[in-house]
């Protein structure tokens, strides 16, 4: 229509059909394949009205025109078709991705028990929706138990490795009565992983994106944590991953550092034996926040990395010291409890202002004893 009006409302001299042309690809871009068949059908015929009707533009033979337009309207038909089809196989892979994410890295609720919780997870790639990284929280018969890790790689090379630990953890933490043997029955899944993939089978094909030799070099950082039934404390096995940190105590922001161990997948190798986690007292309404080291490792534009406990400090510290002091209307030895959401908002946002670009997986999980949902229970 638009360029029948141009042809009646401009000079002679000018001739416009060549936006017939573009409308009919205009169309295979934007609509379906018998919507463009149609427009390329109209177009035709408005092209031949245009030749009749206003002859003292358009020569008399008009076949050579309308046959490329013909054949522009067959390849846009075409074209709109092909669209289609990858149209809906990316609709479809995105279901198969967001199914797969919900299955790994379930979402996170508000509370479990007399603990409250608040994560993210941010893939490298993030047509992906998920990549090398991991967490986990599970209620146990031994209280409410927590994983999470970085698995050697990112993207979707590291999803197996994923999968193994993150389905390892929910069985074994509702059996084993310590985190140590958590720890060495992931261990157990990853060392028969590791055998499939060394004598053949489905599992020894590799997924694009595994580095070679990646069966043999499987292994992942992680952090495990128990909060017990019985309250106020929490037990942490770090196994070569970045340090958990205390948030919201009388101590204000600190890092936790237990009896280190090697990662997953690494614990043959250890000359000690199996790795022993550590047990801390909790305060009322403290918070430990884990994370990966896409957290630690995003640098800014000058190529510094995120300091995190730095971060931290300078956003919480001035609670937890007006709690000590009993200033500001707390009272004394009772730090500002702090938000776990709001905690997990703060640390994303301010990682995301300073690194240039993110290219590595992220997680962050801030979880929280309540002293108060935890009296309230055993009364």
């Amino acid at each position: 229509m638009l360029a029948l009006v141009l042809e009646l409302l401009t000079p002679t001299r000018y001739s416009f059909a060549s936006f017939l042309t573009a409308a009919v690809v205009l169309a295979a871009l934007l609509s379906r394949p018998a919507a463009t068949l149609v427009i390329g059908a109209l177009s035709i015929g408005l092209l031949a009205g245009m030749h009749v009707a206003l002859t003292d533009v358009y020569p008399d033979n008009i076949a050579g025109p309308v046959i490329t337009l013909v054949l522009v309207t067959g390849f846009s038909a075409l074209l709109a078709m092909i669209l289609e089809r990858t149209t809906l196989q990316l609709v479809q892979v995105q279901a198969v991705a967001e199914a797969t994410q919900r299955a790994l890295l379930r979402p996170l609720p508000e509370r479990l028990r007399h603990v409250r919780l608040a994560g993210i997870y941010r893939a490298a790639d993030e047509a992906a929706l998920i990549g090398g990284d991991l967490y986990s929280v599970r209620p146990t018969p031994y209280g409410v138990r927590a994983v999470i890790g970085d698995v050697r790689g990112k993207g979707i090379g590291a999803t197996e490795g994923v999968a193994t630990i993150t389905s390892s953890f929910r069985e074994a933490a509702m059996t084993c009565p310590t985190l140590s043997e958590v720890a060495v029955r992931i261990e157990a899944a990853m060392a028969m992983d590791r055998e499939d993939m060394e004598v053949g089978g489905s599992l020894a094909v590799p997924v694009r994106g595994t580095p070679r030799g990646w069966s043999q070099e499987m292994f992942a950082t992680a952090v495990l944590l128990e909060f017990p039934s019985d309250g106020g404390r929490v037990r942490i096995l770090n196994c070569g991953h970045p340090p958990v940190f205390r948030l919201g105590g009388p101590e204000g922001v600190a890092p936790v550092n237990p009896e280190p161990a090697l990662p997953l997948g690494l614990g043959d190798l250890s000359p000690n034996g199996p790795p022993r986690e550590t047990t801390y007292e909790l305060a009322e309404g403290e918070a430990l926040i884990a994370y990966s080291d896409g957290v630690t490792e995003a640098r800014s534009p000058d190529g510094g990395f995120y300091p995190l406990g730095r971060r931290l400090e300078e956003r919480y510290a001035g609670a937890s010291k007006a709690g000590r002091s009993g200033g500001g209307g707390h009272i004394r030895g009772k730090p500002e409890t702090v938000d776990p959401s709001e905690v997990v908002s703060f640390v994303h946002k301010d990682v995301t202002r300073w690194a240039e670009s993110i290219n590595d997986d992220l997680v962050i999980v801030v979880l929280q004893h309540d002293a108060s949902a935890h009296a309230a229970a055993t009364r």
